[in-house]
Order: C-alpha cells, then sequence, then structure tokens
C-alpha cells in the first residue's frame, strides 16, 4: 500500500550514494571552515605571545638601562624608546648603548615602540617601571581588562582564546 503523497524512508547509505556531489560539496565547507577558524585562532595566540614577549623584552632593557646608567630613562614615551635603541639624548645613555633592537616596522614616526595591534607600548618609569600593550581592543586601561602587562600573571591560551 503506497501512498503517492508520502514517501518510503530510505537508509542513509541510499540518500549519500544518490548525491555524492552534496557530500563532497558539505565536506569542503566544512573542512574550509575548521581551517579558517584554525588560522585565526593561531593569529589571536600568536599575537598575545609577541605582546607578552615585547612587554617583558622592553621592561628587561629600562633594567639595563637603569643599572648602567644609574637611573632610569626621562623623556617622551618615544624618546625613552629612542634611548633604548642606543641614542643619546639630553646627556642620558652618552655611551649609546643599545638595550632593545626594533625593526622600522614595529615603531610608528615618534619611534615608539608598537605592539602587534599598531599602538604603541605604554612605558611608565615613574615608582615602578611598567610596560603594558593595549591588547587586542587597542583601548588603553591602565593594565586592566585586555591588557597585556609586565606585571600581570600571564594567561595560558585558553584565557587568550576566550577572553571578551
Amino acid at each position: 500500500m503506497e501512498d503517492g503523497s508520502a514517501q518510503a524512508a530510505r537508509p542513509l547509505g541510499q540518500t549519500l550514494k544518490k548525491k555524492p556531489a552534496l557530500f563532497w560539496v558539505t565536506l569542503s565547507i566544512l573542512i574550509l571552515a575548521a581551517a579558517v577558524v584554525g588560522a585565526f585562532t593561531v593569529a589571536h595566540v600568536s599575537k598575545h605571545s609577541q605582546a607578552r614577549h615585547d612587554v617583558q623584552v622592553i621592561a628587561l632593557a629600562l633594567d639595563g638601562f637603569a643599572l648602567e646608567s644609574g637611573d632610569s630613562p626621562k623623556g617622551t614615551r618615544g624618546e625613552i624608546c629612542r634611548l633604548l635603541r642606543g641614542e643619546s639624548i639630553n646627556g642620558q645613555n652618552p655611551k649609546k648603548l643599545d638595550y632593545v633592537v626594533a625593526l622600522p616596522s614595529e615603531m610608528n614616526g615618534a619611534g615608539e615602540f608598537l605592539d602587534p595591534w599598531g599602538e604603541p607600548y605604554r612605558i611608565l618609569v615613574e615608582l615602578k617601571k611598567r610596560v603594558y600593550s593595549c591588547g587586542p581592543n587597542r583601548l588603553d586601561e591602565q593594565g586592566d581588562g585586555d591588557d597585556i602587562t609586565n606585571w600581570k600573571q600571564t594567561v595560558g591560551w585558553r584565557e587568550v582564546l576566550f577572553a571578551r
């Protein structure tokens, strides 16, 4: 008793045999989506890792400068970065010692070091030496929020991926 309006259920294997193109298109889309998500994840984690590394390097450079000269560098953020790169400014760093090596693409026009998101690293030398990146949201939250600092405990990849 077959009703013309109702279709008999087919086993899954028969459906796939009759529509192999649909299966391969769907599978290709899923693989492509996984690759895009994977690439985004790697780039996101990589930028965080680079920023964590950079803030530590800049903080160590500030310590090295202070040990050599007896005082922290003074000036604008750009001047401090240029001092750490080996320039002598206002009698500071007369030996022109390099504490940090930076490529031109890692600096802006004022000579400030740039984080992976293109924002200048924040460098504070008044009381404690503090260096931080504004993070992926590019908002200066004074070391809070998603800012990446040299004084807070580093986070793992899960925190980076699931950060707000």
